[in-house]
C-alpha cells in the first residue's frame, strides 16, 4: 500500500524564522498594495503568485489583477491548484518582474485580531526557499517562472531590514501618537478647529517626507539596474530616506502634545546641510543648479525639524515654479538656480531663499490658508512655514518677486 506523505506548513515556519514579527491588518493592506500597484501601473512581463483569501479592502486591486494581462496563480482553497489545503490560514502573495521580485507571508493566527505576522523579501537570493515551498504544493509548475524572472539577486539583507524597520517605526509612531492623543483630547477635541489644522498640517508635512522618500527610491532603483552597482549613491540615499522617515514620524508624535515646538539654540550650517541633503533630490534630472551662500557658526533659537521643513517647502515650491514649458524655453541649459543665503543683520540670523523662476501671482495672498496656483495644491504649504516660523518667534516673508526672480526672507533670533 502506497504510504500518504502530509504536507507541512512551512510557509508558517518561514514566519517564525524572521522573528515573528507583527503588522496591522491596515497596514497589511498599504505594503500589498506597495508591492503589486507599480505592476498594474505599469503593466510589463510578468507574474503574480497569490494566496488571498481574506480580500476585505482588497477588492478593487484583485479586480484590476484579473482583469489585466498579468499572468496570475491563484493558491486559495477553491482554486484547485493546490495538492493539499494545508496552508490553513497563511496566505502571500508573490510580484515576479525582470526587475524585481518581492514576496510576502502573513498568519492569521494571532492572538490580536488586529494584527498578522509577516514575512518579508525583495530581490533576495532567498526568494528560492519560499518559492520551492509554494512549487511543492501547487498542481501549477512554477518553475519557469523562477527560473525567468531573475533579476540581480543579491542578498539584500540592508534593503530587508530597512523595509521591515520602516514597518515597524511607522506602527509604533501611529499607535503611540493615537494613544497619546487619546490621552489629550479632553484638552483638545473642545476646540475641532484645533484639531482639524493639526490634522491637515501634519498630513501636508509627512507628505512632502514621502515624496522624498518615493524620489530617492527612485533614484535607487536605477542604480540597482546598471551593471556596475554605486554602493555609495544608494548607501547616501538609504541615509536622506531615514531621515525623512524620522521627520515623518516625529510628524505623527506631535498629535500627542497641543504645544510641539521644540526651540534650542543650533547651528544654521547644520539645518542648511540638512536641507540640501533632503532636498536637492528635487532638481534631479532637471538642471537647476542648487547653491548655497552661508556666513559660518551662526546659533539661532529655532525647533530644527520645523525650520527644515520650512527650507524644504520653499525649495520645493522654487522646483515646482520652473516645471512650465514657457520657463524651460526661456532659460539656456543650467541657466536656472536656487539658492539660499544666511547671514546676520544686528541681532537677527537673516535666510533668503531665491530662485530666478518667473514672480509669484497675486503675491499678498500666498500666506492665506488655503490658497494655491497650483492646480494639485493645498494652499496649505506657505500658510504652514509662516506659522512654524511664527512658533519659533522669527518672522517670514515674500521679500521680492519679480518677472524672474523671486526671494523668500526668514528672520530668527540670534543666541550668543
Amino acid at each position: 500500500m502506497r504510504k500518504i506523505v502530509r504536507q507541512q506548513n512551512y510557509l508558517k515556519e518561514l514566519i517564525e524564522s524572521q522573528g515573528n514579527q507583527f503588522l496591522t491588518k491596515t497596514a497589511l493592506k498599504c505594503l500589498i498594495r506597495s508591492v503589486l500597484e507599480p505592476l498594474l501601473d505599469t503593466p510589463e512581463d510578468g507574474v503574480v503568485l497569490q494566496r488571498i483569501e481574506n480580500k476585505e479592502g482588497l477588492q478593487g486591486l484583485l479586480k484590476r489583477l484579473e482583469f489585466s494581462e498579468i499572468e496570475s496563480v491563484d493558491y486559495s482553497d477553491k482554486s484547485g491548484n493546490l495538492v493539499e489545503k494545508v496552508w490553513a490560514n497563511t496566505e502571500f502573495i508573490c510580484v515576479m518582474t525582470h526587475r524585481f521580485v518581492a514576496i510576502l507571508i502573513w498568519d492569521f493566527n494571532t492572538n490580536d485580531n488586529s494584527h498578522v505576522r509577516y514575512y518579508s523579501l525583495y530581490n533576495s537570493k532567498l526568494q528560492n526557499e519560499p518559492l520551492d515551498i509554494i512549487q511543492r504544493n501547487s498542481k501549477v509548475d512554477i518553475t519557469g517562472y523562477k527560473e525567468k524572472y531573475t533579476p540581480d539577486r543579491r542578498d539584500n539583507i540592508l534593503l530587508n531590514s530597512s523595509v521591515r524597520k520602516l514597518l515597524e517605526n511607522l506602527e509604533e509612531s501611529a499607535s503611540d501618537a493615537v494613544l497619546g492623543y487619546a490621552e489629550k483630547s479632553a484638552e483638545t477635541l473642545i476646540d475641532s478647529d484645533y484639531v482639524q489644522k493639526k490634522a491637515r498640517v501634519i498630513a501636508h508635512e509627512i507628505k512632502n517626507q514621502l515624496s522624498i522618500c518615493d524620489l530617492y527610491s527612485e533614484i535607487i532603483r536605477k542604480h540597482t539596474e546598471k551593471e556596475t552597482i554605486d554602493k555609495e549613491s544608494i548607501l547616501s540615499s538609504l541615509k536622506v530616506i531615514n531621515k525623512s522617515l524620522k521627520m515623518a514620524n516625529n510628524s505623527l508624535l506631535s498629535l500627542k502634545v497641543k504645544d510641539n515646538s521644540d526651540l534650542k539654540p543650533i547651528l544654521l550650517d547644520e539645518i542648511i546641510e540638512n536641507t540640501l541633503e533632503l532636498s536637492k533630490v528635487y532638481t534631479e534630472g532637471k538642471n537647476i543648479s542648487f547653491e548655497i551662500e552661508n556666513t559660518p557658526n551662526i546659533n539661532v533659537m529655532a525647533d530644527s525639524e520645523k525650520l527644515t521643513a520650512v527650507l524644504i517647502n520653499l525649495v520645493k515650491n522654487a522646483v515646482e515654479a520652473f516645471n512650465t514649458t514657457e520657463i524651460v524655453k526661456n532659460y539656456p541649459e543650467n541657466g536656472k538656480y536656487i539658492k539660499i543665503k544666511a547671514e546676520k543683520e544686528d541681532d537677527f540670523a537673516v535666510i533668503m531663499v531665491s530662485n530666478n523662476a518667473p514672480g509669484i501671482q497675486e503675491p499678498e495672498k500666498i500666506f492665506n490658508e488655503g490658497f494655491t496656483t497650483k492646480s494639485t495644491g493645498s494652499g496649505l504649504g506657505l500658510w504652514i512655514c509662516k506659522k512654524f516660523i511664527e512658533e519659533q518667534l522669527g518672522q517670514l516673508e515674500l521679500s521680492r518677486s519679480s518677472e524672474d526672480y523671486t526671494e523668500f526672507t526668514i528672520r530668527l533670533g540670534l543666541v550668543d
